[in-house]
């Protein structure tokens, strides 16, 4: 069973939802690329769900769907447990007994004793999307600079991203250095851990906390995954988690594995996900539903040395939505060598204008992507001013 939101869809997940004959719950209005899907009413839908049922989302955004009509599932219970930040940081107080963190109301940052915070933090939403209100704060210098910018990207996104962003209540914690991953998988009807895709995140220096590249190859998966495995196993002794979905954000320090943040009920988001596809042939959502696993042996063996990576192409948190013209999607897919799948994005309450599967000999074209300023590719309105001031 699914719950969607089909403002970003992935192709690749209508094919699969289609083959498969999955019950689909849509969020809002269905758009006619539903089309040809079992699409159910919500009594239809949550009628069919039990403990055992096996659930996913497309969008956090739906996760409120669950909350509204089987608020007491276990899959809400554990949803809600593992988005709220604060609740997250508490329960892994097993696994991380020197893990400093903090959760405040937003009124109290300013109040806050500069010298009780263990510097270098960052501090984000304790329910948040994506990099939306994420910052990194290395000394006491930058605190009062880092809480300025914070309240203006909150106040931003509230219209936005209303929905998925609590931006009441503030997480300040320990800053993780090491190398950060992104995984999808899920658990089984046993309890035990599959691991569906392995991603690796690029930033352009250390203050960056955009989500622009990910990128896989042989290399990246087999430097992590015998430790993703042994810390899903961990991790499922604190989260008893059965038939369940989860995408996993992590930084590897030293030999330890931690979590940034765990998302429940879905994969990579905006479908993001189907970069493990193109790379090596994983149907997240096959493997999913029909509970099977794949084979990393082979699939190492048989992957070629490329490197392969998705763009999420943002339009800068500066510029008003209601004043953009036009996207030029041709310039922009000149940027790239090899585009495997480019997928326009047109969304009201997203800042997502592309995304892009494409594939690299080495990782310079990813750098040069990672610097590149998208402002170039974004045609604003030209204004006219009167006697009563601007108009579009």
């Amino acid at each position: 069973m699914i719950l969607i939101n089909d403002q970003i869809i992935s192709p690749i997940l209508l094919a699969s939802l289609q083959e498969l004959d999955i019950p689909v719950l849509v969020q809002g209005n269905p758009s006619n690329s539903l089309n040809g899907l079992k699409t159910l009413d919500e009594t239809e839908f949550f009628g069919l769900m039990n403990e055992q049922t096996k659930l996913l989302t497309n969008s956090e955004s739906c996760l409120k769907l669950l909350e509204s009509y089987v608020s007491d599932s276990v899959q809400n219970r554990w949803s809600k447990q593992l988005k709220d930040k604060g609740l997250f940081r508490s329960a892994l107080k097993k696994m991380y007994p020197d893990y400093f963190y903090k959760v405040v109301d937003r009124n109290e940052l300013y109040s806050l004793s500069i010298d009780e915070i263990p510097f270098p933090v960052v501090i984000k939403p304790s329910k948040g999307y994506s990099s939306v209100g994420v910052y990194k704060v290395k000394s006491a210098n930058e605190w009062e600079a880092a809480l300025r910018q914070l309240e203006t990207e909150l106040f931003v996104a509230e219209n936005m991203y209303q929905s998925v962003i609590d931006g009441e209540s503030i997480l300040i914690e320990k800053w993780i250095f090491g190398e950060e991953y992104a995984i999808d998988g899920y658990y089984d009807h046993s309890g035990h851990p599959v691991i569906l895709n392995v991603f690796k995140r690029l930033f352009k220096d250390e203050y960056d906390t955009s989500d622009r590249i990910y990128y896989t190859s042989k290399q990246v998966i087999a430097e992590i995954y015998d430790d993703i495995l042994a810390f899903m196993h961990q991790f499922q002794e604190i989260y008893p988690l059965k038939n369940f979905p989860i995408h996993f954000e992590i930084r590897k320090n030293n030999d330890s594995i931690i979590p940034i943040e765990v998302n429940p009920l879905r994969f990579a988001g905006a479908g993001t996900t189907d970069l493990g596809f193109y790379a090596y042939g994983c149907n997240v959502y096959e493997h999913y539903f029909r509970g099977t696993c794949p084979d990393w042996n082979r699939t190492l063996q048989h992957m070629d040395d490329h490197i392969y990576s998705f763009l999420c192409a943002e339009i800068p948190m500066h510029i008003s939505q209601s004043l953009i013209q036009s996207i030029n999607h041709p310039l922009f897919q000149k940027q790239f060598d090899h585009i495997l799948e480019y997928r326009p994005i047109q969304a009201a309450n997203d800042r997502t204008f592309a995304i892009v599967f494409f594939k690299s000999k080495t990782m310079d074209e990813l750098y040069r992507l990672l610097r590149l300023d998208l402002q170039a590719f974004i045609h604003r309105k030209e204004l006219q001013y009167s006697g009563e001031g601007a108009k579009e």
